[in-house]
């Protein structure tokens, strides 16, 4: 095994932060209930094998067949947000804004929460 990841269905209660865009408020808003809570595919266990560094499979690569799956599933089941969890490592956070993910963490969550839209 080179790669692996976990794809999960998840309901999570969406911050509206105040640093957040008006356009993001309101996007996030139509697709959440009455409380601020929205299902969204959750991609968990993210990672590469130690045996293997990024030449063999990179991150990208990794993520691209997650949105593969996730793709799938939403002509069946819809669904419009992805959110990742992650430890605060600089990198790795780094490297999910670097794709297009938010950080919609509240404070004092031990994990970083990152949504993105689907495309």
């Amino acid at each position: 095994m080179v790669g692996f990841f976990s794809l999960a269905l998840k309901t999570i209660r969406i911050p509206i932060i105040d640093t957040m865009s008006k356009n993001l408020k309101q996007k996030l808003g139509k697709l959440a209930d009455d409380d601020n809570n929205i299902v969204v595919y959750l991609i968990g266990q993210l990672g590469r094998s130690t045996e293997y560094d990024k030449t063999v499979i990179n991150g990208k690569k990794m993520l691209q067949d997650c949105y593969d799956l996730i793709g799938s599933a939403r002509d069946i089941v819809g669904g419009r947000l992805i959110l990742i969890e992650c430890k605060r490592i600089d990198k790795v956070c780094q490297f999910y804004e670097d794709e297009g993910y938010i950080d919609i963490t509240e404070n004092g969550y031990d994990l970083k929460q990152y949504v993105r839209f689907i495309k």
